[in-house]
């Protein structure tokens, strides 16, 4: 029955293919290159440093219609099935493939294709070489066109790596979103700091296999990398609501963005928001005493979009991914011994914003780094998730994390337009900034704009030997991180908020450094969250 229902959808579909045909265009275009081509490079790209293609943009080979963009992440794009793999098309795509242990079982039509062909279809890796030379790797994200992955549907179970090294960042999102019938669609995966080595050597194997021998057939379009990409231009945002078994919103439960450390928690009525990369993205809801719970939906780049209710039943949960292992090792290529044991606190919390990932930690930190800084803690007490503002009003910058400060009040600009990203930040106007975020996320209604009508309550420690050099607006903020063991002097009983003597400028107190921020964001979490 299983054989003749099979048969009847590979008829269907012959015969739609016969009177629908798609139209394989030639496109071209100046981020991708020639849509045609199964293989380019590309330097300096409105959206990357890098871009690197394995595989033409066409469908699976049937091409896609004048209107039809898959970059966009609108919709999804069925094609004409089954087919032959195409000659020519890079390892890896455009082809039906099935995992190494395949039992022989026909779940899908792809599967049962396969069956027939006499070349077979086993897993094949898709293989990326560039040269790197020049290139420094600050981030990287695979965009993976996928086609009828359906592990939510018949159980089945892939596993990705990467150059060799397991990827579950990336198979965690295969094994939750459901491509029933033959369509594809991107996944944007970003990758985590302990692979840019493996980004860094020109040469990236993505191989996936399904490890279970169930028949689930899929295929992949094509393979872009991106390196060092503007990430603003990807970003989207997912609503939606968590509900118990009898349907009443539940407040702090925990919901995940599969593939990424990145969670957020519900609020009185259920509901969350994410920040996630345009395409295909997968969610994973939990809370102690019940059973973990999972959805995806279609995000386009720029929007905002909902997904369905996650429903959290009780019972025993699974623990989730512990993600802290794609960083060991990497956090930062130099630090003071004296920070390093709140560095690791730093790591293990998740508030090493990317920006300054496997950086110098003891070199002095700009505006832009701390606002990233500022944003994690933020996030950290208030149990939400920052978002960017829709208009931004500065001409020097398109910084996200940036962005996201200002949005939630943490900083303003030097003037209406300019932030100054790279200026560097001194200690008066490091506390400041930070005393803004525990503001935002402990006291309801406050602003920048009405930050005058809000006192902290704090026993004001003894005044600092230069409280004259302590600027008039920072004072309070000094003072109520030195009174909460956020921030300590520099010695002497002085604060040393910025450069004013030559002594002080010898001894680096011109501005705060990067591994001091971090400190600090610390025990900002640790003294008042």
């Amino acid at each position: 029955m299983k054989m003749k229902a099979v048969s009847m959808f590979m008829l269907a579909l012959l015969l739609w293919a016969v009177i629908a045909p798609l139209s394989a265009l030639a496109v071209s275009d100046p981020d991708n290159g020639d849509w045609d081509l199964e293989s380019v490079t590309l330097h300096n790209t409105s959206e990357a440093e890098l871009m690197v293609r394995s595989g033409s943009i066409n469908n699976v080979g049937f091409g896609f219609y004048e209107d039809e963009n898959p970059f966009t992440a609108e919709h999804t794009w069925s094609h004409p099935y089954p087919w032959e793999p195409r000659e020519g098309a890079a390892d890896g795509t455009d082809r039906i493939m099935l995992g190494t242990a395949y039992k022989g079982e026909s779940l899908d039509g792809y599967s049962y294709q396969w069956e027939q062909d006499a070349e077979g279809a086993t897993t094949r890796a898709v293989k990326l070489s560039y040269d790197m030379s020049g290139i420094a790797v600050k981030n990287a994200m695979l965009q993976i066109c996928v086609d009828d992955f359906q592990a939510i549907n018949w159980g089945t179970d892939f596993t990705v790596t990467l150059n060799g090294k397991e990827a579950p960042f990336i198979s965690e999102v295969l094994n939750h979103i459901d491509q029933t019938g033959p369509v594809v669609q991107i996944i944007s995966i970003e990758v985590p700091q302990r692979f840019y080595s493996e980004i860094a050597s020109g040469s990236l194997s993505i191989y996936i296999n399904e490890t279970t021998g169930l028949g689930d057939g899929f295929a992949i379009d094509f393979v872009k990398l991106l390196v060092n990409y503007s990430r603003s231009t990807y970003i989207s945002t997912v609503e939606g609501v968590v509900r118990d078994e009898s349907g009443n919103p539940m407040a702090g439960a925990t919901v995940r963005v599969l593939g990424t450390k990145n969670t957020v928690k519900t609020g009185p009525k259920g509901q969350f928001t994410a920040e996630v990369v345009s395409g295909l993205n997968a969610f994973r809801a939990s809370k102690d005493g019940y059973v973990e719970s999972y959805d995806f939906v279609i995000a386009p780049a720029g929007k905002t979009v909902s997904i369905k209710d996650l429903w959290l039943l009780p019972g025993a949960g699974q623990p989730d991914t512990n993600y802290s292992y794609f960083a060991d090792g990497d956090a930062w290529s130099d630090a003071s011994v004296w920070a390093t044991k709140e560095l690791e606190k730093a790591d293990s919390m998740g508030i090493i914003p990317d920006s300054l990932y496997g950086e110098d930690l003891t070199k002095p930190i700009t505006r832009a780094e701390f606002a990233a800084v500022a944003v994690k803690v933020y996030e950290s007490l208030s149990g939400s998730t920052a978002l960017p503002v829709v208009n931004n009003p500065f001409n020097d910058t398109t910084d996200i994390e940036v962005l996201k400060a200002y949005n939630v009040n943490l900083v303003a600009g030097l003037s209406a337009d300019r932030f100054a990203p790279d200026a560097l930040l001194n200690r008066e106007q490091a506390a400041t900034m930070l005393t803004r975020a525990f503001k935002k996320s402990t006291i309801t209604g406050w602003s920048l704009a009405n930050d005058g009508q809000f006192k902290l309550s704090y026993t004001k420690p003894a005044v600092f030997a230069d409280d004259a050099k302590i600027s008039s607006w920072a004072k309070e903020s000094v003072y109520f991180m030195a009174a909460n063991g956020i921030i300590a002097g520099t010695g002497n009983n002085h604060f040393s908020p910025r450069a004013t003597t030559a002594a002080e400028e010898a001894k680096n107190y011109a501005s705060a450094t990067r591994e001091q921020a971090l400190v600090i964001a610390v025990r900002m979490i640790e003294n008042l969250k």
